[in-house]
């Protein structure tokens, strides 16, 4: 009988180079957040690392407010809008302000 076998990902070492000038300059949290998540929205950003943060997946999350995982799927990646109501929730459930979702 024949085993199914699966392709191994091949290790790959990527290299970045960053000038000294690029270390040195602070960098505002907007563009730390362009700059690693590229054209998410920043509620999109703050959604998906609250919920990490909390070890909670995304199908808990819809159970906790009652909406389809997917919903959530398509809002950490800025497919979905948050509306106030949700926000609300959402801040409840993370213990922050509703603003970050909106």
């Amino acid at each position: 009988m024949r085993e199914h076998m699966r392709k191994h990902h091949t290790e790959t070492t990527s290299h970045l180079e960053i000038s000294r000038e690029e270390l040195d300059r602070p960098m505002s949290i907007e563009e730390f957040i362009r700059d690693s998540f590229g054209d998410l929205p920043q509620w999109a950003v703050m959604l998906r690392g609250l919920r990490n943060r909390e070890g909670l997946t995304q199908a808990a999350i819809g159970n906790l407010l009652g909406i389809p995982q997917g919903n959530i799927s398509q809002m950490e990646r800025g497919k979905r809008p948050i509306g106030k109501q949700l926000a609300k929730k959402l801040a409840e459930l993370f213990h922050t302000d509703y603003r970050l979702f909106l």
